[in-house]
């Protein structure tokens, strides 16, 4: 809908009453001034008719017909007024202007018909004779025996319609000065009034954008400004609790936002109404893109969506778990989630609040334990049988024959040697662990080209039984922030397995660089290589890709673990690409001191 401006709806409105006004005053004046005129010359006609009455009849009671033509034309001219004298039957007996013998019959001209009754009355009427317009006037003329003639004076309008003319061109003027006089002042008024009011159009729109410091103006009349008023009174309300809103909303979008859980609030129709940056990273989502899509849609996890269906459903808060695969990897990720129904004042449902935690590492941990005391218990167990065995066969006789008393002695030596070193790597690893927890590790910056060199010559005597030879690329200028003998200690670990896992006649490249502020020293060899599912695995305590094949070799299945646990003591991590029947590359990253 079109809306006019309240100056176009008052001006106009004003303008139109004074004009109507004006008119209404022009018509009623000039219709009065017109009526005292044509009064005052009706009045001046019967005077006329009277002062000449007594002379006209002189001339009838003596028939002198000549003798009153004569009379009417010289008064007439005189007097500047037309004299008919007409006899009962309507015949024209004497007039000032034409000839009665060529007049018509007068008898049913309302003048004399109204003379005849004894009336005298007034008309205007186009005279034919003399093409003009003429009010007449007749009077009865008694005294002539039983006859009763009438005279008729008339005289032209036409000076009456000019003084008239004049009068109404100064009252046209007159009026139109006052019409411009009362535009402007209705102008004037209009504005009066419109203007405070579209300073308040301007002061609203300015509070609708949220600019609260300018205030109004309480000017005008009573009314604007109360409205003025009220109005800034509301500008101080609504600035006041806006900011307490902004403040509030700031600091639960401060708290939504920092929440390490992922928070996602639903409506009643399971569509999402808004989610934390947490929550977004946690199912891997985009918060822009999901608004308003319902919950499957979204984040395509039926498990979710039940969940988020029962906590609509439910009267109670809930709690469970669900599952998802996401990411390049495909790697399945444990979420544990808590749902609630929200509701309004009223208690009307308007949707469901879900917190969301990320469990996957907890539940990898606690795999990782079960995984652990099986290995470990697999791991003493064979020995530990072995060597009962082997015990209980010497005691049940096998003493008495040296041979294989001999033979069993060695197997149960071998298995005790195999129980020292699982102890060792574990008592090292649990030394490293405590250590770096305490700080106790010293690190030197110091060339790694050294300890590189050492470890490779530690690891020469079994790879040459292999026939695997050891290459090194390492600048001597490259240094690092290390403990010689455990950083040392990492890269036979590294080594033993590279030769362990690589074939007869391979060859194992060990290089060093620094890229990206960090310096990478990579084993790398062409072995039998890891399967992509084990990579994340490989690094737990006693977890082996190949069983058999680790068993058959020998080790303790804590050799990568204690690297990890060493590397992360010097503050650097450890990284894996293998491929099966490729090789392997093992890349620690140690942080380039500054």
């Amino acid at each position: 809908m079109h809306h006019k401006r309240l100056i176009w709806q008052l001006y106009p409105s004003q303008l139109l009453i004074t004009l109507a006004a004006l008119l209404a005053f022009t018509w009623y004046g000039t219709s009065s001034i017109r009526s005292f005129q044509l009064s005052e010359t009706a009045i001046g006609l019967e005077a006329r008719a009277h002062l000449v009455a007594s002379s006209v009849l002189g001339y009838l009671e003596h028939d002198d017909l000549k003798g009153l033509e004569a009379f009417c034309r010289e008064a007439g001219k005189k007097s500047l007024t037309r004299l008919t004298v007409i006899a009962p039957d309507g015949k024209i007996l004497a007039d000032s202007d034409e000839d009665p013998a060529r007049m018509e019959n007068h008898n049913d001209r309302p003048e004399i018909i109204a003379a005849f009754a004894g009336k005298i009355v007034p008309t205007l009427r186009f005279s034919q004779t003399l093409q003009q317009n003429l009010m007449y006037m007749a009077i009865p003329l008694d005294g002539h025996g039983n006859r009763k003639d009438v005279l008729r004076v008339a005289i032209p309008v036409t000076t009456i319609d000019k003084a008239l003319s004049a009068i109404y061109q100064k009252i046209l003027w007159g009026c139109l000065v006052v019409a411009v006089i009362a535009a402007l002042a209705a102008w004037f008024i209009a504005r009066r009034i419109s203007k405070p009011l579209e300073q308040m159009k301007l002061g609203a729109e300015r509070f609708a954008m949220g600019d609260f410091a300018g205030r109004m103006q309480a000017e005008g009349a009573e009314e604007v400004a109360g409205l003025a008023r009220a109005l800034n009174e509301m500008a101080v309300q609504l600035d006041g609790r806006i900011q307490t809103i902004v403040r509030q909303h700031s600091q639960l979008q401060a708290v939504f936002a920092s929440m390490v859980e992922g928070v996602i609030t639903v409506d009643t129709e399971e569509r999402v109404l808004d989610v934390n940056q947490s929550g977004a990273q946690l199912l891997n989502v985009d918060p822009e893109k999901i608004r308003g899509k319902s919950i499957l849609l979204a984040v395509r996890n039926t498990h979710l969506q039940n969940f988020v269906k029962n906590a609509l459903a439910s009267a109670s808060p809930m709690e469970g778990e669900f599952s998802s695969r996401m990411g390049a990897d495909g790697q399945e990720k444990y979420f544990y989630a808590h749902g609630a129904r929200l509701q309004d004042s009223q208690g009307h449902i308007t949707g469901a609040l879900i917190v969301i935690n990320d469990v996957t590492s907890l539940r990898r941990l606690e795999s990782m334990r079960r995984d652990f005391v099986a290995n470990v218990s697999h791991e003493l167990k064979t020995p530990i049988t072995s060597i009962e065995g082997f015990a209980e066969t010497l005691l049940d006789g096998a003493l008495d024959e040296p041979e294989d008393a001999r033979r069993f002695v060695e197997i149960i030596g071998k298995q005790a040697a195999r129980l020292h070193a699982i102890v060792e790597d574990l008592l090292a690893l649990s030394r490293v662990e405590q250590e770096a927890k305490r700080e106790e590790i010293v690190l030197q910056e110091l060339p790694i080209a050294e300890v590189l060199q050492s470890a490779i010559q530690t690891c020469s005597s079994r790879a040459e039984k292999e026939n695997v030879s050891i290459s090194l690329a390492c600048a001597p200028t490259i240094t690092a922030g290390i403990n010689p003998a455990l950083f040392e200690q990492a890269v036979v670990n590294l080594l033993d397995n590279a030769v362990k896992y690589s074939g007869k006649g391979s060859e194992i490249k060990v290089e060093a660089e620094i890229k990206a502020g960090e310096v990478l020293i990579r084993v790398c060899d062409n072995g039998v290589g890891i399967a992509s599912q084990d990579i994340f695995r490989i690094f737990e305590r006693f977890y082996r890709v190949d069983k058999a094949r680790s068993a058959k070799l020998g080790g303790t299945g804590l050799g990568l673990s204690i690297v990890k646990h060493i590397v992360q003591a010097h503050h650097g991590r450890v990284s894996v690409e293998s491929s099966p029947g490729k090789g392997s590359i093992f890349t620690i990253h140690l942080p380039v001191r500054s």
